[in-house]
C-alpha cells in the first residue's frame, strides 16, 4: 500500500507541476496580449519567466521518470 501511495502522490505532483507550466504560458501571454493592447509591447516581453518555465519543464521530467521506475518497480 505504501507504494501506491507514494504512486498517487508522484502523479498528483506532476499534475500540479503541468498545472504551474499552463499559468506561467497563460500569464504571458495575458502580459503580452495586455502590452499589446497599450502599445507598450516590446520583443522579450515575457522573457524573464523562461528560466521559470525551463524549471517546472525539468521537474516535470523528474517526477516523471520516477512515476516510470515507480511502474517498473510495481510491474
Amino acid at each position: 500500500m505504501p507504494d501506491q501511495l507514494e504512486l498517487d502522490g508522484l502523479n498528483e505532483l506532476l499534475a500540479a507541476l503541468v498545472e504551474e507550466r499552463l499559468n506561467i504560458v497563460t500569464s504571458v501571454r495575458k502580459l503580452r496580449d495586455t502590452r499589446r493592447q497599450k502599445g507598450t509591447f516590446v520583443l522579450g516581453d515575457g522573457a524573464a519567466s523562461g528560466t521559470r518555465f525551463a524549471m517546472v519543464q525539468h521537474q516535470i521530467e523528474i517526477v516523471e521518470a520516477l512515476i516510470a521506475s515507480k511502474m517498473r518497480e510495481a510491474g
